[in-house]
């Protein structure tokens, strides 16, 4: 069959001329595989729309057969539908134009069909060529037709696998869906942590501000008394050294009040005993009371009997300190002479009630005796020197 055929077209006469063949001198036979290959679906719709006369119900088929019974002689569709396949098809058509015999234009033709790569193309070209004769025709109309058999078939089996990778695609998509849902709440929990941490970062940021706008502050107030007061580390040091100075002449002071009581009291022992006869025992009075280094604090009384009150103090041996309760001294005052007796006496009935309150809740504090007398006399105040004393003792 196949040297049958080789020998008809040896017996077939040369093409000659470079005029190439138009759509309509084609064979019968050459118009539904080239219109039904090289002219996509939607092409042909709009040509039929654009040149038939149609009553609106046609189908795709009826509109391909339609252009393939046009396309059999030369007409307003024969000629729209070569304008269309010479314009789509330009780069296939100079690519051909290279072949100058049969024989090379079948091997363009079988290196094209080999590649799969524009087969459309490569038939219009191959058909329209001035060098393809009638067995070159029918060969590569042969082969267009196994082709679309194998594409038929080819197109049943990818129907298949469409149908189960369209099932793979919608379970992976809802798998997909799942972990967007998840990805999407975690990513939201984190978006509120995010927020959450820069909310906290900025209160950080705006305490850390404040304090060091306060420190800054507290810096530039330090500079200016610095520069106002150029001496104020020595003034310190003078206030540290009056202090103690102060402490020791307290020290100082209750230490010559203890001896100036041993001198009265040695002196008054002996005008007694020059006194009395020789043989004569001398009624001695009871021991006077003794608060040796003590410091002594009244609070309040009459102004007329304070020396009564110091006399009495300093003979115990004791410190004597006073405050009028408010009459003339300053209640600021009070404080610091609180904080420097050993012992306090508050006459009751002549301070205010702010002093009184102030000595009982310092007493009561600091655990620091303290008597309360309420007449301002001084057997009264001897009295609670002595009941001091025994307290002491």
């Amino acid at each position: 069959m196949a040297e049958a055929c080789c020998a008809a077209h040896a017996a077939l006469p040369p093409v000659t001329g470079s005029r190439r063949r138009r759509l309509w001198e084609l064979g019968s036979h050459a118009h539904c595989p080239v219109i039904g290959v090289c002219v996509p679906l939607e092409r042909v719709r709009v040509l039929a729309k654009k040149l038939l006369v149609l009553q609106g119900d046609e189908d795709d088929y009826t509109l391909h057969c339609s252009l393939v019974t046009a396309a059999a002689r030369r007409n307003a569709v024969a000629e729209a539908l070569q304008k269309d396949l010479e314009q789509r098809f330009a780069l296939d058509l100079r690519a051909a134009a290279q072949c100058k015999c049969s024989n090379s234009l079948m091997t363009w033709w079988r290196n094209r069909v080999a590649q799969g790569e524009g087969i459309a193309g490569a038939l219009w070209a191959t058909l329209t060529h001035p060098r393809c004769d009638e067995w070159l025709e029918m060969r590569v109309l042969g082969q267009i037709h196994m082709l679309q058999h194998q594409v038929g078939a080819a197109q049943r089996v990818d129907v298949a696998r469409h149908r189960e990778l369209a099932a793979e695609h919608q379970a992976l998509t809802r798998d997909y869906a799942e972990v967007q849902q998840r990805v999407t709440a975690w990513s939201q929990e984190r978006a509120r942590e995010q927020q959450a941490w820069e909310q906290e970062r900025m209160r950080q940021r705006a305490t850390l501000i404040a304090l060091q706008t306060q420190l800054a502050q507290a810096q530039e107030q330090l500079q200016h008394w610095q520069a106002a007061r150029p001496d104020l580390p020595e003034r310190e040091q003078l206030r540290e050294r009056l202090a103690e100075q102060i402490e020791r002449n307290q020290a100082l002071q209750r230490e010559v009040t203890r001896l100036s009581s041993r001198v009265t009291v040695a002196t008054t022992a002996e005008a007694v005993s020059a006194a009395l006869p020789a043989d004569a025992e001398p009624d001695l009075p009871p021991p006077p009371v003794r608060l040796e280094h003590r410091v002594i604090l009244c609070v309040g009384g009459r102004g007329g009997s304070v020396p009564q009150y110091r006399q009495a103090v300093e003979g115990c041996g004791a410190q004597f300190l006073h405050h009028d309760g408010g009459a003339e001294h300053k209640p600021a005052q009070l404080e610091p002479q609180l904080a420097a007796a050993d012992v306090v006496i508050c006459q009751t009935g002549c301070i205010s009630h702010d002093a009184y309150w102030r000595v009982k809740d310092h007493c009561k504090r600091h655990h620091k005796r303290c008597v309360f007398v309420d007449t301002p006399s001084r057997s009264a105040f001897e009295r609670a020197l002595a009941q001091a004393a025994t307290e002491a003792a």
